[in-house]
């Protein structure tokens, strides 16, 4: 707690859960949190207890999604400044806000007063939230790998300072991950033969599909899902907001190392999976920075398909399956940024 700063978080994500949940546990006591009502947040925000201490909360619209209109996306973006500058007025002791992405909460910060504004990316194509973060924020937190060729014009200002690597190895606890593999995998597998004739041993790929509706995914998103049907694989499926009201999404980062590989169109899971060595394909439109970061820190872990056609895709599929069917010891390079963003806006705990 020493060096701790009166904060408010700002959640608008499940993995802005994880990035700033050691943060919170080392922060002040009189921290905030400001949270986006969409259905992953709201789960891990009910099964928080032993993982951040309890703090105020507001609640607050996301003003993005598949049947919201430009109108009522205005609308929602209006009212949630206006709420969230109520709510930081009415905690006067806030001397700052952190947020990753969800550069509304900027503008009300510089509103009511708040001196120190800090923006946190790692996603180029955001210009929405990039345009907002140059007018309001005091400070801009951007991966080493930025591609100023997406985005130049905030990787350019002054108020950047970088960090190396990705986020999630800020997070991801991976040696909880090769432990839970080795106690987990002959157990799935066991599962898997439970509900079959035949004992298979194929390799178990968890598969994520994302449903879009983001402010910027829309237009990256594949729709791959007749492509995978024959693969010699078995799939374990879930959705981006089909989790039980358990604490499984704040253990889906560790979870996924107890997999063969992942196969899904989010780009945050991928990067989850591929720094603990598990063969990831991604099949996504997404050009990032850190994708192209960790494909050339973690070769033959990280596979990527971003074409709608499927004409080609057959080699993918193979190169990844093989590299499945490998099981060589990956060499993990990962970067110490736990204590570059400790640096930026830490304590951790």
């Amino acid at each position: 707690m020493e060096g701790a700063i009166p904060t408010c978080w700002v959640i608008d994500h499940p993995a802005h859960f994880q990035l700033f949940s050691s943060f919170i546990r080392g922060g002040h006591p009189d921290d905030i949190l400001v949270l986006t009502s969409r259905t992953e947040v709201q789960i891990m925000f009910r099964t928080r207890d032993g993982r951040i201490p309890h703090r105020p909360h507001l609640w607050v619209e996301r003003p993005v999604g598949p049947d919201i209109g430009r109108f009522e996306r205005f609308r929602i973006a209006r009212r949630r400044i206006k709420i969230v500058r109520k709510y930081l007025h009415s905690n006067s002791q806030i001397q700052r806000i952190v947020v990753k992405g969800a550069s509304l909460e900027l503008i009300a910060a510089k509103r009511a007063g708040i001196s120190e504004r800090i923006y946190i990316s790692d996603t180029e194509v955001n210009h929405i939230a990039h345009r907002i973060a140059k007018r309001y924020a005091t400070e801009i937190l951007l991966p080493k790998s930025w591609k100023k060729e997406i985005s130049d014009s905030i990787a350019s200002d002054s108020r950047v300072r970088r960090y190396s690597g990705i986020l999630p190895e800020v997070y991801v606890d991976i040696p909880a991950g090769k432990s839970v593999r080795k106690q987990a995998i002959s157990q799935i597998r066991e599962g898997i033969q439970s509900t079959s004739e035949t004992i298979s041993d194929a390799p178990v790929i968890f598969h994520r599909l994302i449903h879009g509706g983001g402010i910027h995914d829309d237009s990256e998103l594949i729709n791959y899902d007749y492509w995978i049907k024959d693969l010699p694989v078995h799939f374990v499926h879930t959705k981006e907001s089909a989790l039980e009201s358990t604490d499984a999404a704040w253990e889906i980062p560790t979870q996924i190392a107890m997999f063969d590989g992942v196969l899904t169109g989010s780009t945050t899971l991928a990067s989850e999976a591929v720094i603990q060595g598990i063969p990831t394909l991604l099949i996504s439109r997404a050009e990032r920075g850190f994708l192209d970061d960790i494909e050339h820190r973690f070769p033959r872990t990280l596979f990527r398909w971003k074409s709608l056609d499927r004409d080609g895709i057959d080699e993918i599929f193979n190169l990844w399956i093989q590299s499945i069917l490998e099981q060589e010891s990956r060499i993990q390079s990962i970067h110490n940024n736990r204590s570059e963003l400790e640096e930026l806006i830490g304590p951790i705990a």
